[in-house]
């Protein structure tokens, strides 16, 4: 199986206008591949990937927190540089926190640093998502975009919250996530795996991606066969309506052997 990668990382913009710093960090690596991470204000990318065997990652520094940039870019880099390659699973997640809590969790500064985590390990047969917090994982499956991760916040974890709409902010505050504390090891985390089916196609997306568009509109920009025309689709409707946080989107999806992928920083 031949993957295509589309990457998308925009920083969003503060009621005055100003743009926000950037505290998403997303990274990839594959078989074959170096792995990369990305904490950038402006990332519009296309590229081939040449294995089936991949891991992508998405984080959200929790702005709430001190140090939220360190945080994402720091569970990111030790998932990266500690990727197995094969028996990925939630024992890495715990222990990029335990990572987490050495670095920034002995700095005053930086205690309590925290970041939300999502990560699609793939292979030739498989797909397995895990999560902490509210960066999600998609599926695209004959059309049909479904959440495969859990969002992990006040109204989700209430089965009777879940059903209301036009709650307070409030409730949308993270139960579960990635903390510079060595005391922060007990965080919920939701896994998920299946078997791949021909034709699927997988994405990840921050906050500042799902908050603003729609399930729908997502599948329709999927759609769309040039990767690179989707990504700036896509940029410009957070632009349009405000881009009020930052933004990471990666979507991997298989293409025929021989086409090559375009892009642009």
């Amino acid at each position: 199986m031949h993957y295509q990668l589309a990457i998308l990382q925009l920083s969003g913009f503060n009621p005055t206008g100003a743009k926000w710093s950037q505290q998403d960090a997303i990274g990839y690596v594959a078989d074959g591949v170096a792995p990369t991470l990305l904490q950038q204000n402006e990332v519009v990318n296309v590229l081939d990937l040449p294995s089936p065997d991949v891991l992508l990652l998405a984080a959200d520094g929790v702005s709430a927190s001190p140090s939220a940039a360190a945080a994402s870019y720091t569970v990111v880099k030790y998932l990266l540089s500690h990727w197995p390659g094969t028996g990925f699973s939630s024992r890495q997640i715990r222990l990029a926190q335990q990572y987490l809590a050495d670095m920034l969790g002995q700095k005053r500064k930086s205690f309590g640093a925290a970041t939300t985590i999502a990560a699609l390990q793939l292979n030739a047969e498989r797909f397995m998502t895990i999560n902490a917090g509210d960066s999600r994982i998609w599926r695209l499956r004959n059309g049909q975009l479904q959440q495969l991760s859990e969002d992990h916040d006040w109204q989700n974890d209430s089965a009777e919250l879940r059903q209301q709409t036009g709650l307070a902010q409030c409730y949308r505050a993270l139960t579960s996530y990635l903390a510079a504390d060595s005391e922060a090891a007990d965080f919920t985390v939701s896994v998920t795996d299946g078997e791949l089916q021909v034709g699927d196609q997988f994405v990840l997306t921050t906050d500042g991606v799902h908050d603003l568009v729609t399930p729908e509109e997502l599948a329709e920009m999927f759609a769309i066969a040039d990767s690179a025309n989707a990504l700036l689709h896509l940029q410009s409707l957070l632009l349009q309506r405000g881009a009020t946080d930052n933004a990471s989107l990666l979507w991997l999806r298989p293409i025929a052997l021989g086409k090559s992928a375009q892009g642009n920083h």
